[in-house]
């Protein structure tokens, strides 16, 4: 049987387009769009306690977050995200006490230990903030220091059952309720030396009134590490402190002052101990929770000798009316101790090799963990607990990870990355496509040598006959899963046919760079870089069958200046680390690249000793290929909060460089009008100006067109008589664009300015207070004249001759408040925008463009306006379920938005984070560029089939019948 050309032509038509649809329906593409990772943070203290026969780790972090985290997998119990820093944490029994403060008033909170539900909080104006506070024994009252008043707060009452006023120059850090006293402890001056020295109040615990007050231990202050607070329901309250110049220790009870104290040397516990070990050791309280162990407290004594550290568990205990101590367990070299119950104590070590714990008192239990400190750091500290008799010791690094150690495994039981929590920047690599098994054996077998445009046009189409098969079998069942067409696609150095699977690479305050995927959240590299990065650049991508990595650069702070690191964005492997002499005000992509290298370079903005635009990579070579580009370079300072003037910069290019910087000329200066201090700046975000649409076409069919500016910037500033301005100025001439005022508005901690910059428009909110107070949204609108079909002819513009827009602007009420701002991306700019708003509720409300178009009428629509798309202007903006990206996602602590385009023009990534991380993606048009899962590619793959074959069965009867009619 024979094809004629038609024939041939039409067979392999239909099996092109059945290949089309192939790769529009990879399996886990259906209904799998988004990831959520809820998180607490990095903890600043941990506490193990059982409740109901469950074992939990309850925790505070830096992220000011309350949590219970189930001890058996790690997983969160209950959470509650707070909005002022946390300084107490103390599990007993059922409830869970927390005190927190403002900078003008304490907060007392008590959970329910199971379900995180506030049990009862009271909160009282306190301007020297919430000290301490626990809770009163057999009982469910509350002791602490708010403020500078010691009050006694109980559950069923709004006001303390009594107060004391405290002497306010001292620093009241400790409590302690033994029988019916309460102690107060604090920090005093001395009345003899410029010293301090520890003061203690003895507080009738019914009555508040003072029993006695005295001063003690003069040169010693709390957390000092020379001082620790015993707490003993049967012996009583002790302190024990060592003075600077002494070898002894002090053994003082709370409350007895004739004798003040008894003296003890530490030689008879630590028989090893000498002298010069004993004037540079510490002391540190270890029993967390007084409940762990009521009759026989603990604290750690720690020394060094010949460089090696070495920790001693201390157990106080009497015999008869004697004070006695001893030695129940020592470590060598350990980061962290912890105290469990029944008298056990757990330590671990950290190494270049691992995690060393362990457990002590009891029967001992020991294991090693592997894990390397160039992830994640070292660990801080740490919480023992028990799962049935077993012991799991919980251990919390630097950097923010979170792992549990048990049994004889070499893993942990889990982990948690808490760094995400505290991510300053992110940045997107985007992955090769997948390359076929074809391809993958063509690369391996010479991989120096880049195939040809010939040989990839037949790899491509064995790859093409591969996943003609694959989806073939797919569809009817045989072979497996399938989906991906090959083998090799699940791989992290590859992504997908649409853009969607890409590596997520975070910057976190803990020193932490992380990478994640961003289609499922999967864990992908980490690690530890001991300063606090802030930005983060992708300055080389990935390249399909390329050699050549794609780098990942982490810029962070010293005290000695920029430390700029350069990683392997695949897997973490660091490939340069520099530390540069200066401190930067911003760090930006330059439009050059580097001769060795090929990446990106990066250009610092530095403002001392002189103004000058630095170089990374920090070359004379970097150098001259930016001097070599020809491209105009500005830049601005005194772009920070509280400036009254901000300065424009154009960097100079000499005949001649010899460093790897560029000095810079001052060329404009944006002084503030009188009394108005800047609050915040917003500028586009890379290709945030991009658009495919020069202009709006009206109802008429006429053109407005817009005002493309990509150095426009936004500065909000504090005006002396209340309220805010916002001024729009070019940051290359520094001219002023437009300018707005805002009285009675408020902009504070609680209440930000948020901005946020797209194509044409300036999106702003912020909090205007009175009746009806709200955040209003306001929208700013730039066109290049306010006449239709008027625009400026001229082919090369400058911004240094640029004329002045024409503004149209509006103002709506957000639904609440948000967090945080931004606006969807694609590939070539065609698809709508959405405006995506963070709110405080922990919802993504993604709002279409129209819904902010300033020029939406006041009055009902005409028809031109209906044909434009426009609808009555109504100031409140809806909070539509359908809008809400999140779901049912409450995303705690949004600070971050930001959205990148996909292969896809109709679908963009989205991904928020602050405290939790959340990554979706959308499509404001509608998938129009995609086929609806309900496709059946079976059905096409049959019917192209069926095409093939009913072109071979008629090719015969085809050509028999024009050979008869050629006879007639």
């Amino acid at each position: 049987m024979k094809l004629t050309g038609g024939s041939l032509a039409l067979a392999v038509l239909a099996l092109s387009s059945s290949l089309s649809g192939v790769c529009a329906l990879f399996p886990d593409e259906a209904g799998r769009i988004d990831w959520y990772r809820a998180q607490i943070g990095v903890s600043k203290k941990m506490q193990a306690h059982t409740h109901n026969d469950t074992a939990y780790i309850y925790s505070i972090t830096q992220r000011d977050t309350v949590a219970a985290l189930r001890a058996d997998d790690g997983q969160i119990a209950w959470r509650q995200v707070l909005s002022e820093p946390v300084g107490t944490l103390l599990a007993r029994d059922d409830r869970v006490l927390t005190l927190s403060s403002s900078s003008s008033e304490a907060h007392v909170h008590v959970w329910d230990a199971g379900s995180g539900a506030l049990a009862w909080g009271f909160s009282q104006a306190a301007g020297g903030g919430a000290r301490t506070a626990t809770f009163v024994r057999d009982s469910d009252d509350v002791i602490g220091v708010l403020g500078d008043e010691l009050v006694r707060v109980a559950p069923s009452s709004s006001t303390p059952t009594w107060s004391l006023a405290l002497n306010g120059t001292a620093a009241y850090k400790r409590i302690v309720v033994h029988g019916k006293s309460v102690f107060v402890i604090g920090n005093v001056a001395s009345t003899r030396r410029a010293k301090q020295q520890l003061h203690v109040i003895e507080v009738d615990t019914d009555s508040g009134a003072v029993k006695t007050q005295y001063s003690t231990a003069e040169g010693v202050s709390l957390g000092g590490g020379s001082v620790v607070v015993l707490e003993s329901r049967e012996y009583g309250a002790y302190m024990v402190w060592r003075e600077s110049d002494n070898i002894v220790w002090h053994i003082h009870r709370l409350g007895m002052t004739s004798p003040m104290w008894e003296i003890y040397h530490a030689k008879m516990v630590e028989i090893a101990l000498m002298p010069p070990d004993m004037l540079t050791s510490t002391i540190a309280e270890l029993d967390t929770d007084p409940g762990l162990n009521d009759a026989t407290p603990r604290f750690t004594l720690t020394y060094t000798r010949d460089g090696t550290q070495k920790t001693v568990v201390v157990e106080m205990y009497r015999t008869g009316d004697k004070l006695e101590m001893r030695k129940i367990a020592s470590f060598t070299d350990s980061t962290a101790v912890a105290a469990g119950a029944q008298r056990t104590v757990a330590a671990v070590r950290t190494s270049a090799d691992g995690v060393a714990w362990r457990v002590r008192g009891g029967a001992k239990h020991s294991g090693d963990s592997v894990y390397e400190s160039s992830t994640y750091g070292a660990v801080t500290h740490a919480a023992l607990t028990f799962i049935g008799s077993a012991p799991r010791v919980v251990v919390q690094t630097r950097g923010g990870l979170l792992a549990a150690l048990a049994g004889d495994s070499r893993e942990p039981v889990w982990t948690r990355d808490e760094s995400l929590a505290h991510a300053a920047d992110m940045a997107l690599l985007a992955l090769p496509p997948p390359a076929s098994s074809a391809e993958h054996a063509a690369k391996e077998t010479d991989p120096s040598v880049q195939p040809s445009a010939a040989i990839r046009f037949v790899l491509r189409w064995a790859a093409t006959v591969q996943a003609l098969v694959e989806s073939v079998t797919s569809g009817f069942g045989i072979g497996g899963s399938g989906g991906h067409g090959s083998e090799h696609a699940a791989t992290p150095t590859e992504g997908d046919h649409f853009g969607f699977r890409r590596l997520a690479v975070f910057g976190s305050t803990t020193g932490v760079v992380a990478a994640v995927g961003s289609q499922d959240g999967a864990h992908a590299w980490a690690h530890y870089l001991k300063t606090r990065v802030e930005r983060v650049f992708i300055t080389r991508g990935s390249q399909a069958l390329s050699n050549a990595a794609p780098i990942a650069v982490a810029v962070g702070r010293t005290r000695n200046g920029t430390v700029v690191t350069a990683l392997d964005a695949l897997t973490g492997r660091v490939m340069s680390e520099d530390t540069l002499p200066f401190a930067y005000t911003r760090v930006f992509e330059l439009p050059a690249t580097d001769p060795v290298s090929g990446q990106r370079l990066l250009g610092f903005a530095v403002a001392k000793p002189t103004p000058r635009l630095a170089v990374w990579p920090a070359t004379v070579e970097a150098a001259r290929a930016l001097g070599a580009a020809n491209v105009p370079l500005y830049f601005e300072l005194g772009d920070g909060a509280g400036s009254s003037a901000v300065q424009g910069f154009r960097a100079e290019f000499g005949d001649d460089v010899t460093e790897p910087w560029l000095a810079a000329q001052p060329v404009w200066t944006f002084d503030l009008p009188a009394g108005e201090t800047l609050i915040s700046t917003a500028r586009y975000e890379d290709g945030a100006h991009h658009t495919a649409l020069q202009g709006r076409v009206l109802g008429d069919r006429s053109v407005l067109y817009k005002y493309i500016n990509p150095h426009v910037g936004a500065l909000a500033t504090q005006r002396a008589d209340g309220g805010i301005g916002v001024y729009l100025v070019d940051r290359v001439s520094g001219r002023l664009l437009h300018a707005a005022e805002h009285a009675g508005a408020v902009v504070n901690s609680v209440h930000p300015f948020l901005a946020t910059l797209s194509e044409n428009r300036v999106i702003y909110q912020f909090w205007q207070p009175g009746a009806p107070a709200g955040y209003v949204t306001a929208v700013v609108e730039l066109f290049e004249s306010d006449l239709p079909d008027t625009r400026d002819e001229r082919t090369e513009v400058s911004s240094l001759d640029l004329r002045l827009p024409s503004v149209v602007a509006a103002a709506f009420v957000a639904p609440e408040a948000a967090t945080a701002l931004g606006t969807t991306r694609t590939g070539s700019s065609i698809t709508t925008r959405d405006v995506l708003f963070a709110l405080a509720s922990g919802k993504v409300l993604a709002l279409p463009d129209a819904m902010l178009d300033p020029r939406r009428p006041l009055h009902a629509p005409t028809k031109d306006e209906q044909a434009e798309g426009l609808v009555a202007y109504t100031a409140p903006l809806p909070l539509d379920p359908r809008r809400v990206l999140s779901h049912s996602h409450a995303v705690a602590g949004i600070a971050h938005v930001r959205s990148a385009p996909t292969h896809l023009e109709s679908t963009s990534l989205v991904a928020v984070f602050g405290l939790d991380v959340f990554f979706t993606r959308t499509s404001p048009s509608g998938t129009f560029d995609q086929l609806s899962p309900s496709f059946s590619k079976a059905n096409l793959v049959i019917t192209s089939l069926a095409l093939v074959a009913g072109c071979l069965l008629g090719a015969p009867m085809v050509r028999r019948k024009l050979t008869n009619r050629a006879w007639a």
